[in-house]
């Protein structure tokens, strides 16, 4: 879809030099000036494969910005944007057209015929003069020869609401001085009779200067406006006040996005304050919903406060668990490489110092013991450097250190992380987990294994999406029964999986092998950075 927010004269829209769309322009009859959004959608017989150009050719007719940004995306992104923007740009002016000129035009017939306060009267006018000055939204194409006297009926309308809003205040608020209403019933007309006789070419001049003219007089109503609060203190009077704020705060805004001061996408809204004139009818309602809303809010306000203290308790009782947790944690972890150092190189030393101590070995043998004795304290060491990484930075770091020691014994070490591997994460103390059960096998392998070559794999199970850990030799095998009855190694690895839920399968040959650990994962992306 390609969304167009501003496309005030017009133009024709182009996909790769064919054309989508041609939305109509000013000729020498018809002038255009368009204040809807515009949406078209590509059919798919005007898309190419790879990329798409889009082209936009318009003809300004006026001076200043002729177009905002061009949008183009998904219907399903980009239609609910236009809808919204239509309806606020162009069905509310609609509406307001219809909403207000009836409503003035009634509230004049009621006051000429009850003969009410003159200040019904201007009311009324100002309603009239804002639904007649909307028709300038909602009506984007008009004849040339009409050009003009459709420039001048919008800003007498333009200038008539200001002025008759402002007299209505002065007088609401008490302030009724003839010198000052005089003096704001000459400057309504000059800018459209200036308009009038100096031609279309005025304008610009008119936009910019009667225009900022009205907003000093906006000023005046806004002080007027604030000293009737201020004076009467009556919910109506209150009501009334908001509703002219409200409007007002609209045509500023529109006239400063009309010279350029605001950005141009911006729609023109001044028509939607209208439904503050027309607000003044419910006064009443509007105070009992006022207060039906300030006792909701006091409410509201209370219940956030409560929920906000048990969500802060809820936050400090959780991270107490998390703390108590990592303590475990920990402890279970000092528990565990404890065993391992009393069972393992413990154990080891211990027999190869019997072992010297009976004269039994030579100097080769215990040579040959103590290097082992060291390899694997190296190695548990290196594993417990680990840090609170990702499961495959770790993996590279680990590699990393204990290759240098796997290529002075002979044997070359390899890592490979497949791609659907990185896009996965598992929990840190899963992550430990794994890496001690490969720091198990990686030592069997340069303790017993006599391979040339090792690889250790890192993937995914496209059937199961469960994470793959694989250790692989080409050494002389083992049997995995041996080591399920005497060794400890296999015994703790396969521990570690059933704590974290991990299958663990051993397959060995007399041409190498394979330790595979398979475990859940979370589908969830980890960040980049």
């Amino acid at each position: 879809m390609v969304y167009l927010p501003r496309l005030r004269d017009g133009g024709r829209i182009f996909v790769n030099g064919r054309l989508l769309a041609s939305v109509r322009q000013s000729d020498a009859d018809w002038h255009v000036r368009w204040m809807r959004p515009l949406a078209f959608t590509i059919p798919p017989s005007l898309l190419a494969a790879g990329v798409n150009t889009l082209q936009l050719r318009i003809a300004p007719s006026a001076p200043g910005n002729a177009m905002g940004v061009v949008y183009v995306g998904p219907e399903a992104e980009l239609g609910p944007r236009y809808a919204a923007r239509l309806f606020w740009s162009h069905t509310s002016a609609q509406v307001t057209v219809v909403a207000a000129t009836t409503a003035g035009l009634l509230v004049v017939l009621i006051w000429l015929r009850r003969r009410l306060a003159f200040e019904f009267g201007l009311f009324g006018l100002a309603a009239i003069f804002w639904g007649l000055r909307t028709l300038s939204v909602v009506v984007p194409v008009y004849p040339q020869a009409a050009r003009l006297a459709w420039s001048v009926l919008h800003y007498s309308c333009t200038g008539g609401f200001v002025i008759a809003m402002t007299l209505f205040m002065l007088r609401v608020a008490r302030l009724h001085r003839p010198a000052i209403e005089r003096a704001l019933i000459a400057y309504w007309p000059t800018g459209p009779l200036l308009l009038a006789f100096g031609g279309i070419g005025w304008e610009v001049r008119i936009e910019y200067l009667y225009q900022a003219g009205l907003i000093v007089v906006a000023t005046g109503m806004l002080v007027a406006t604030a000293i009737a609060g201020w004076r009467r203190r009556t919910p109506g009077v209150l009501a009334l006040c908001i509703g002219v704020l409200f409007g007002l705060a609209l045509g500023v805004r529109d006239y400063l996005l009309t010279i350029g001061l605001l950005d141009y996408e911006g729609a023109y809204l001044l028509h939607i304050g209208a439904n503050g004139l027309l607000l003044t009818v419910g006064v009443l309602l509007t105070e009992r919903f006022v207060q039906a809303m300030r006792e909701s809010a006091d409410v509201s306000a209370t219940l956030a406060a409560r929920v906000r203290k048990r969500e802060d308790e809820l936050l400090v009782y959780h991270e107490r668990l998390r703390q108590l947790e990592r303590e475990r944690a920990a402890s279970e972890e000092r528990q565990r490489i404890l065993q391992d150092v009393h069972d393992g190189l413990g154990s080891q030393l211990l027999s190869s110092l019997a072992m010297v101590e009976r004269g039994r070995w030579n100097t080769a043998e215990v040579e040959r013991a103590l290097r082992e004795a060291i390899d694997d304290m190296r190695t548990a060491v290196d594993t417990l450097a680990v840090g609170d990484e990702d499961l495959p930075t770790s993996l590279r770091g680990l590699i990393a250190r204990l290759a240098p020691r796997f290529r002075a014994a002979g044997i070359e070490l390899g890592l490979r992380i497949d791609d659907a591997a990185n896009e996965r994460s598992i929990a840190p103390d899963t992550s430990l987990q794994v890496l001690r059960i490969l720091q198990e096998a990686l030592a069997n392998t340069l303790k017993h294994s006599g391979a040339r070559r090792a690889d250790v794999v890192l993937g995914l199970d496209p059937d199961t999406e469960r994470l793959l850990l694989q250790v692989s030799d080409d050494g002389g095998g083992f049997d995995p029964a041996v080591g399920r009855k005497g060794g400890r190694g296999l015994g703790g690895m396969r521990c570690r999986a059933a704590q974290i839920g991990a299958r663990l399968d051993i397959e060995s040959s007399a041409s190498g092998s394979l330790v595979r650990l398979s475990l859940p994962v979370s589908t969830t992306a980890r960040a980049t950075t």
